[in-house]
């Protein structure tokens, strides 16, 4: 099973004008999906996966999902290798990290829903 790290964003717009964030920041469109129960925006190539979505998580101990409205899930893909895999998932997702960082929005980085790896919460200066 392949690990997914996950961003949860706080940002105070619609989901369209944060897909055009994530695209500046990734150089890349992303496409608009959906199924028979939800909607999400999605980036790939051959290695990694990116999708952006809202969620219905509930709170659990310090993951508090309710105040991140918005989720940027990151998985590799077709890397046999887990190591390797694995690094290729926290490289990209870094990548992604510090670029929102700059974006000034609230964020919690989180590995398979569970575990909260960082956190970010912008300086406010008047």
């Amino acid at each position: 099973m392949s690990k997914t790290i996950d961003i949860f964003v706080d940002y105070p717009g619609q989901i369209e004008h944060l897909v055009k964030e994530l695209e500046l920041l990734l150089s890349h469109s992303l496409t608009h999906k959906y199924d028979n129960y939800e909607s999400w925006y999605e980036f790939q190539n051959q290695t990694i996966v990116v999708t952006l979505s809202n969620h219905d998580f509930e709170d659990d101990r310090d993951l508090r999902f309710s105040d991140y409205p918005y989720q940027i899930s990151i998985r590799a893909i077709n890397i046999p290798a887990e190591m390797e895999r694995q690094k290729v998932c926290e490289d990209f997702t870094k990548m992604i990290w510090q670029q929102l960082k700059t974006q000034k929005y609230h964020l919690i980085l989180v590995e398979d829903l569970q575990i909260k790896l960082d956190s970010f919460v912008p300086l406010v200066t008047t």
